[in-house]
């Protein structure tokens, strides 16, 4: 039986930019957490429905990390969806949802549905372990994604007056 994680987190940039950034598979090293190193990314551009991604990351640095993922659906600016073809779980699937909160600020959605093993084990892992880590690398994507809208649409520089 599959697990669930959800997050949310409120952006100032719109639906369409927020969309467009992580659609983009070489954003993934703005969004990473200090302790993973983006080892390769192989893909062919940026989300389109069954393009592929393959990733290879160490994880503290020492945890090799191997995935192929699959663009399951790309409805822009509103939903990605990226599951996983080859890697660490038996399940995995991530969901952005982009949603519009007024002129330029939306509020981003991602829900992860992930199986790691099949057995009662493997429950117990997804329901511990695993969703701690989700906790954790989600709060610091979030993070990440809120500093990246602030950047992109200039709320935080200070302004010069005459």
């Amino acid at each position: 039986m599959p697990s669930h994680f959800h997050a949310s987190t409120a952006l100032d940039t719109s639906a369409d930019a927020a969309f467009a950034f992580h659609s983009d598979p070489r954003n993934l090293t703005e969004v990473m957490p200090p302790t993973m190193q983006l080892v390769s990314l192989n893909t062919d551009g940026p989300a389109q429905e069954g393009r592929m991604i393959e990733l290879h990351c160490r994880d503290w640095w020492i945890i090799p990390m191997r995935w192929t993922c699959r663009w399951k659906t790309v409805q822009r600016p509103r939903v990605l969806v990226d599951e996983i073809v080859k890697g660490p779980f038996a399940l995995f699937v991530h969901e952005h949802r982009f949603e519009e909160q007024g002129t330029g600020k939306c509020v981003m959605h991602d829900t992860v549905t992930y199986q790691w093993g099949r057995s009662w084990w493997g429950r117990l892992v997804s329901e511990t372990g695993v969703r701690l880590y989700l906790m954790l690398l989600f709060m610091y994507r979030h993070y990440r994604t809120r500093k990246w809208a602030e950047r992109s649409s200039g709320a935080g520089t200070p302004t010069t007056r005459p």
